[in-house]
């Protein structure tokens, strides 16, 4: 099992365990977590799987075009590009930094991507498919050059929901 699959295993486990607590301890003093809330939070985080996923595979293809070996996904990078994307959501704003907020390079070491040679990041926010974020970096040369940087080897890919609003970020990285 990858590591991100085993991230998102535990969450689910901590989550279940939350609900199970909560269900065992009186109800003035318990937080009660719904079953609609955890179908709410499983169906969000699978929805948010499926269109990360298809973003690496879409930029994997515009990669082959350009002769590029594919990115394999990264869990840290996933996470500091998750990380990032929420503080974009929270913020209602598109930015590679936000006020506060640390570096790329030490977002991404701050997650466990140590060791790195080379990393980039695509923004974007206001797109509704994987697709379409996908095309609008394609289309912008500054974004199409990390797409098509041969010498960057993984990626992690984060999309948040703020509201009907998305908010997607890309981290690429070497080591």
């Amino acid at each position: 099992m990858n590591r991100g699959i085993q991230k998102l295993f535990i969450a689910a486990i901590v989550v279940l365990a939350a609900a199970v607590a909560a269900s065992a301890t009186p109800a003035a003093t318990a937080t009660t977590v719904t079953s609609t809330q955890l179908r709410s939070a499983s169906l969000t985080l699978t929805v948010n799987n499926i269109l990360e996923n298809t973003v690496v595979v879409l930029t994997n293809t515009q990669r082959a075009l350009a002769g590029c070996r594919p990115l394999r996904v990264n869990s840290d990078l996933r996470q500091a590009a998750r990380t990032h994307s929420k503080k974009m959501a929270a913020a209602s704003t598109m930015s590679h930094q936000l006020p506060g907020e640390l570096s790329l390079g030490r977002r991404i070491t701050q997650t466990g991507y140590v060791g790195w040679t080379r990393v980039a990041e695509n923004i974007a926010a206001g797109y509704t498919t994987a697709g379409s974020v996908t095309r609008a970096w394609w289309a912008s040369p500054s974004h199409k050059r990390n797409i098509t940087d041969c010498t960057l080897r993984e990626v992690g890919v984060g999309v948040v929901f703020n509201g009907l609003r998305m908010y997607w970020t890309v981290d690429f990285g070497r080591r």
